[in-house]
This record gives C-alpha cells, sequence and structure tokens, in this order.
C-alpha cells in the first residue's frame, strides 16, 4: 500500500490556496511518491490574471512541461497546448514567478533532471467553466472577475 505524506508546509500551502480567491490554487496534491507528476507550484497570492484577458472576457486553459530545480523553480518552460498568446504569455509568468514545494529528496532522487506536465486554467466568474485536462496533470487554477 502506497502512503502519501504532507508536509506541514505542502498543507499549509494548500489552505492558503482555497481561502485566497483571484489568485493561483492548487488543483491536485503534491506529486511525490513516484507519482508521474511534479511537485506543486506554491500559491502566490498575486492576481496573476491577465488584466487584457478581464477586460476581453478571455478564459482558457494551457498546457506546458517544465523542470524543476533543486531550489524549487521552473526551467526550461514549454508551452505544449497554447490557449492564444495572452493566456502563454500570462502562464509562462505564473511559473516564471513562482516558486515550487519540492520534498527533500528532490536533488537525490533525480527530480531537476525530469521534466513534467504541468496545466493552467484561466477562469473567470460567471463564465462557463474551462475544461481540465484529461491526464490529470498537476493544473493551476487562476481565477478572476471579468472587467465588465
Amino acid at each position: 500500500m502506497r502512503r502519501l505524506t504532507f508536509s506541514a508546509t505542502a498543507i499549509l500551502a494548500l489552505a492558503v490556496a482555497l481561502l485566497s480567491p483571484g489568485c493561483a490554487e492548487l488543483g491536485r496534491a503534491v506529486g511525490m511518491g513516484g507519482a508521474p507528476w511534479g511537485p506543486a507550484l506554491a500559491p502566490s497570492g498575486r492576481d496573476d490574471y491577465p488584466p487584457v484577458a478581464k477586460d476581453l472576457g478571455l478564459t482558457g486553459r494551457v498546457g506546458l512541461e517544465c523542470s524543476v530545480d533543486a531550489r524549487g523553480y521552473a526551467h526550461d518552460v514549454v508551452i505544449m497546448e497554447s490557449g492564444g498568446l495572452v493566456l502563454d504569455d500570462a502562464a509562462r509568468k505564473v511559473f516564471a514567478e513562482g516558486h515550487f514545494l519540492i520534498p527533500p529528496n528532490w536533488s537525490a532522487s533525480g527530480g531537476p533532471a525530469q521534466r513534467f506536465p504541468y496545466g493552467v486554467i484561466f477562469q473567470l466568474r460567471g463564465k462557463p467553466d474551462v475544461a481540465h485536462f484529461d491526464d490529470n496533470r498537476l493544473t493551476v487554477v487562476v481565477t478572476g472577475s471579468s472587467a465588465g
């Protein structure tokens, strides 16, 4: 039987994400124990929804892939599924400015050498829900209110 262990930091990050409207939230649990997904991106507390996307009422999703270094920062972010120029740039910014919750043995287990799929969903309140990714990748949900 596989046992998942969550650190106090991961639990605190999840609580902050669930209680912080308008900022990035975690879409799945922290990937640990040989799971096919990478470490979770810690909630930022920033409003990561691009203002122009709010003004235009844009919602959508961006699929990307990256590696995560030993300090918890993304490297070599590649867009695998485009949500359009505005959302792609915003997704890159979320990952470039974000910090990942990495397990203590991340470097020893070869974590920084691996690449992981991630998703970013941009969802405006009052708009139809954006479809989640079928492969259950770790997903960041960025919510916002439309300007109009």
